[in-house]
């Protein structure tokens, strides 16, 4: 009968539209066969380069969207019903896809793979060439990627046909978006799946309360789910009969309706439930695969990889100068970037560019020499020989270029022409609306002076930006010292400085080992360059202290660090002579000459320029090079080789001009970036608004930038490193004596300097503003000082002049500096004039300075809103925007304020400086340290007042001329008036220290925090013990049972040494207690075994061995370093404690009340609680009885 009802129910197999997207896998290859079949497709492979649009970024959010989707849905299966081990895995493992796709869309940009050659035919037809090779190994290996079988594929591939550099570069991204790509293919038939085991369990569900309530209804039921056309996939048949198998026997008719359906189709249910097996077993492994090969990608070198395979870095190590191959990373890099950029607008390979470059220096290299610039490579990629390796290449540039083109061979013409040219039109405007108010004459040509010059910073502040964005900046090449300096580089780190008082000289020794402990190197060496301060007697009463003192401090640090050669530390103290023009007893020449002297020391010269000199004086004749750093320059970790491996690179070796006796090759002087140090960034809100903007400092990091991308050649401040025989040849002998206070500019106008932008040094920025402006009108008489180098003859040594040696663009900074100290006096005299000579219409002057102040920075504003980095989300770049403008209108709003004063004290420092150099010839070294001036310049609001009258007394006179002659024009006039009348008052308040914001707790909140605390103690009391070694355990779980968490890290054991610290404090430990778990804890971690005393990150806190895999983590020992110094102050603090304090009983109430949160009806503790309350906080009666 049953059979017979089967029969009846006919069934027709549907064809269930399957994914046309099946996951990449193929037959898996052995190494053997990946290489042929590398090789078979490299010479199955046609390519084209098209610039087509990038479809991969299309596909790339195509599969992210998918892959959001799978991850939500299954989210919510989880929670109901089992998933499939591969679910599982992708589940787990999320973070990490979303992670991967993030980094693929970063390192993806549009423009990217439009520059990569096309596959024309085949399964990858359209896409890059690179994708398709990696698609391809994926597939053969499902998806299983490790560095030795893609290195070895790459490779063979690259026997038949070069990969083009981007290429080689583009495989990690490729690798990243075809493992993607898999998985979304996986969760595609996973999906899939998923809801074929949904159908099953609908049907079933359906079948079994059929059968409950009427089972003779099933045949009813069967014979819908024929008519429902449902899809027998080996998913649904396996749950389908897993589901079944739980029920009873009632529903085997259903079953046999289905093994009978599947037999008239040639299958079984068995067959179908294996291949389920079998599927969702290989569903697992790849998605396992991809996961671990997404995981490997973030970990692989692949720096060395691409440099492993790539043929133009095999060639250019053919370099003749055997350079090549000792350079950084980055340095070769951009030599393979420019072999790119030539072989893409020429008609030769990357490789044959390559070949090209490697001959023509082989070539110079048997003329002159192997060791010659020209036999180097890099002459040819990045130097002046670019020029002839284009004419070999026959490169076309397009007309994209053209600009960039003129600016490198007329940089002078371009950037000071376009001064030039964009001040004359400013000019002529400003001509056109002045004469309109019937001003002609001497009048007309007084004012158009002003505001030439004026209109000058337009004129520079406008090139600026128009060449940071048509030139693109590039670092100078440089030697790879990472591992260390060598020994014809050695160097020495000096600071010139002054010897002022004891405390002033344990900083220098403080600093001076930190300079030595961030940069530890066998030939790199540290000193102090000292003077004594200016005295009216030769010998002071304080000098043999202070000398003393430094003496034993660089004895100690040899000593410590270096106590079999004694020549790591070093110190050159010099004798004050007297100066008849300073009228005082001095250093000779200040700065100046302590660097001469030294530099006569290191070349064999007389020690009788130093009254002490500490150090063993052996290694001195072998010193290259020197940097040299001011008393407040911090000199960061790895700042001192990369310095130094810029410098001794060939293309960067000084090149001397015996004609001019100037250096007009290479560099003998290294610039770094100078960033504000941390400590001195949030001082004052002075610091916040003006650290670091080139408004108000004019040596600062833009204008240096744009001199070295445009000139190849930056300005030198005084903190950097130089070549110690090229500087003394370009320098020696050159100056008058007791003349020059700005030698700086000088020098590197000499000996010629470039700005390293890539090294950065960190000094303090003035607090106040008090002492920048008193740091300003020194720059500015040191400026004005040297204003006879713009002649064509210029002074010399024992008052001889001589030709000026000085090129165009040296004459061009010495110029810009006298320029810009000019526009605050100029602007003053413009607003002035202009009141006095159209006094109908004085509010013309008025809204023209404040447009000449505020329309560079109101440009910067609106260019930054559009100028967004790709990676970063609209809503975080308007936010940084919107601060930097803040910053940028409070300085607008400064500058005016400060207008007057500004101009005065330029004007003070310009007249000053002419009459001391043509009249008095006195004073010109006259100067302070930045420590003194910090230290003097402590004034009140009267005091500032005093000092910047000449604000309010400007805006009082204008006030005065405005109501008698322009009454009409006061009004307008009146919002600058009274901002230059609060001037003072305005300079006072943002020179006043920021103070930490205090701690506004309530009662409530203070006990809630201190009962938290006590909680946190109770964790480090009951389990920091003798059975843990006295070491912090890293966790303790309750659940399921109680376990202890026996490993701890360098982390982990700061906070516990601190958690003592605070207990004391507190009241919840003893003095005893302190130091007694202090002592054990030290003392356990004294034998801990360490990697070169650095502490290993997971150690077992009972057996104290390392846990495995072995690894210093710098994040940890900087931690543990953090903690231990402060646990050194702690520890410190407690020398002069009392031993009996009140904290003692507020401990007790911390403990009181964290019980009575468990059992808050407790009588007894209710009344502890309240006795102590009682009891008076001063504790001072206990001590006087």
């Amino acid at each position: 009968m049953l059979r017979t009802y089967i029969r009846q129910i006919s069934y027709q197999m549907p064809t269930r539209p399957q994914s046309s997207e099946l996951p990449l896998r193929a037959e898996l290859y052995n190494m053997d066969q990946l290489v042929r079949h590398s090789e078979a497709l490299a010479k199955e492979h046609n390519i084209v380069i098209d610039h087509r649009y990038n479809t991969l970024l299309t596909r790339l959010e195509e599969n992210e969207k998918s892959l959001l989707a799978f991850h939500r849905s299954m989210l919510e299966v989880c929670a109901e019903s089992r998933v499939t081990p591969a679910t599982e895995w992708l589940i787990d493992n999320f973070y990490l896809i979303e992670e991967q796709i993030q980094i693929a869309r970063r390192h993806l940009p549009h423009g990217y793979s439009r520059e990569l050659p096309r596959l024309v035919e085949g399964a990858s037809a359209g896409l890059p060439r690179v994708y398709g090779i990696v698609l391809e190994m994926i597939t053969h290996v499902d998806a299983q990627i490790d560095i030795k079988s893609l290195n070895d594929f790459i490779a063979a591939y690259q026997t038949i046909v070069s990969l083009k550099i981007g290429e080689l570069w583009a495989i990690p991204i490729m690798l990243r978006l075809g493992l993607i790509e898999n998985l979304k293919r996986i969760t595609n038939r996973l999906t899939l799946a998923r809801k074929d085991c949904e159908l099953a369990n609908e049907w079933v569900n359906r079948l079994r309360a059929v059968a409950e309530k009427n089972p003779s209804n099933l045949v009813m039921v069967v014979a819908e789910m024929a008519k429902s056309n449902l899809p027998l996939s080996c998913s649904f048949v396996a749950e389908f009969c897993q589901l079944l198998s739980r029920h009873s026997t009632e529903l085997n008719f259903p079953r046999s309706w289905l093994e009978q359906m599947l037999g008239e189709a040639g299958l079984s249910v068995e067959q179908l439930i294996q291949q389920e097996t079998q599927n969702q077993a290989a569903d697992q492994v790849s998605v396992s695969h991809s996961i671990s090969s997404l995981r490997l990608l973030s970990s692989m070198d692949w720096k060395k990889f691409v440099e492993s395979l790539s043929h133009v870095e095999a060639m250019l190590h053919n370099d003749p100068a055997e350079v090549f191959i000792k350079m950084d990373f980055l340095t070769r890099d951009s030599y393979r970037h420019a072999v790119e950029k030539i072989s893409r607008y020429s008609k030769y390979s990357e490789t044959e560019v390559a070949q090209m470059t490697v001959r023509l220096a082989e070539e110079r290299a048997r003329e002159m020499g192997s060791d010659h610039r020209f036999a180097h490579v890099g002459y040819y990629l990045v130097d002046k020989g670019y020029s002839t390796l284009l004419r070999e290449a026959k490169v076309n540039w397009p007309w994209q270029t053209v600009m960039e083109r003129i600016i490198k061979h007329f940089p002078l013409m371009y950037y000071v022409g376009g001064v030039a040219l964009i001040t004359l039109m400013c000019v002529l405007v400003f001509t056109h609306f002045t004469v309109q108010f019937l001003v002609y004459g001497w009048k007309l040509t007084c004012l158009l002076v002003l505001f030439a010059i004026c209109a000058s910073q337009l004129g520079v502040a406008f090139m600026n930006w128009l060449s940071m964005l048509l030139v693109r900046p590039r670092l100078l090449p440089r030697m790879d010292f990472s591992t260390g300096i060598t020994g014809e580089c050695r160097t020495m780190v000096i600071t010139p400085t002054l010897l002022t008082c004891a405390d002033g000289v344990d900083q220098l020794i403080e600093t001076l080992e930190i300079h030595y402990l961030s940069n530890k190197d066998p030939h790199l060496h540290f000193g102090l360059l000292t003077d004594y301060t200016d005295a009216h007697q030769e010998f002071m009463p304080a000098d043999q202290l202070l000398l003393d003192q430094v003496r034993t401090g660089i004895e100690l640090l040899n000593q410590k660090y270096s106590p079999e050669k004694l020549d790591l530390f070093f110190l050159f103290q010099r004798p004050r002579r007297w100066n008849p023009s300073e009228e005082l007893w001095m250093g000779y020449e200040r700065k100046r000459g302590k660097l001469n002297d030294f530099n006569s020391l290191l070349r064999g010269g007389s020690k009788g320029a130093f009254s002490e000199i500490v150090g063993e004086l052996n290694i001195l004749p072998s010193i290259k090079y020197v940097i040299t750093l001011d008393t407040d320059t911090q000199l960061p970790r790895d700042a001192a080789w990369r310095l130094v491996g810029t410098m001794a690179h060939p293309l960067n070796c000084p090149e001397f001009d015996i004609t001019h006796q100037i250096v007009t090759e290479g560099y003998t002087i290294l610039q770094p970036r100078i960033g504000v140090s941390l400590p001195s960034a949030r001082r004052s809100w002075f610091v916040k608004i003006f650290a670091g903007d080139s408004g108000i400092d004019p040596y600062t990091q833009q204008v240096s930038d744009v001199y070295q991308d445009i000139f190849q050649e930056g300005t030198f401040i005084g903190k950097g490193i130089y070549d110690v025989d090229a500087f003394q040849r370009a320098v020696d002998g050159r100056f008058p004596e007791n003349f020059i206070l700005s030698h700086d500019l000088l020098e590197a106008c000499h000996a010629r300097s470039a700005l390293v932008s890539d090294v950065e040094f960190y000094e303090e920025y003035p607090s106040r503003y008090n002492v920048d402006i008193d740091r300003r009108h020194r720059w500015i008489r040191g400026d004005w000082q040297i204003t006879q180098w713009l002649l064509p003859r210029v002074p010399g040594p024992d008052a001889q002049k001589t030709s000026n040696p000085l090129t165009a663009l040296s004459l061009w900074k010495i110029f810009d500096n006298l320029r810009r100290s000019l526009i605050p006096i100029m602007l003053m005299l413009l607003l002035l004039g202009i009141l006095i000579f159209i006094p109908k219409n004085g509010s013309y002057g008025i809204l023209l300075v404040v447009l000449l102040i505020t329309l560079p920075s109101l440009l910067a504003i609106f260019f930054s809103f559009f100028q967004k980095f790709t990676d970063l989300s609209w809503k975080l770049h308007l936010r940084e925007v919107m601060k930097t403008s803040g910053q940028r209108l409070c300085q607008i709003f400064m500058t005016i304020a400060f207008l007057p004063y500004d101009a005065f004290i330029s004007l003070d420092a310009i007249s000053k400086t002419l009459w001391r150099v043509w009249i008095t010839r006195k004073k010109l070294l006259e100067w302070k340290t930045s420590g003194e001036r910090e230290r003097s310049k402590h004034q009140g609001l009267l005091g500032f007042y005093s000092t910047m009258w000449i604000a309010p007394v400007t805006a009082l006179l204008v006030s005065i001329f405005l109501s008698t002659f322009q009454l009409n024009q006061l009004n307008f006039a009146l919002p600058i008036l009274c901002c230059w009348m609060v001037a003072p008052g305005i300079a006072w308040w943002i020179s006043q220290p920021i103070k930490p914001q205090e701690l506004d707790l309530t009662t409530k909140q203070l006990g809630f925090l201190r009962r938290a605390a006590r909680k946190t103690w109770y964790f480090f009391e009951t389990f920091v013990t003798d059975q843990e070694n006295w070491l912090p355990p890293d966790n303790f779980q309750e659940i399921p049972v109680p376990t202890i968490a026996s490993r701890t890290s360098p982390t982990n054991m700061g906070i516990a040494l601190l958690a003592n610290v605070a207990a004391k404090d507190f009241g919840y430990l003893s003095m005893g207690g302190l130091i007694q778990r202090t002592h054990d804890a030290l003392g356990t971690m004294h034998n801990l075994p360490r990697y070169r005393g650095h502490f290993y990150n997971w150690y077992n806190t009972r057996t104290l061995e390392p846990l495995p895999p072995n690894y210093i983590s710098s994040v940890d020992s900087g931690n543990l370093a953090g903690h231990l110094l402060t646990l050194s102050s702690g520890l410190r603090e407690q020398a002069d404690a009392k031993i009996f304090t009140s904290q003692i009983f507020m401990g007790l109430q911390d403990t009181v009340g964290v019980l009575m949160t468990l059992n808050p009806n407790h009588s007894d503790l209710t009344c502890l609680e309240a006795e102590l309350i009682q009891i008076p906080t001063d504790t001072s009666r206990f001590y006087a009885r």
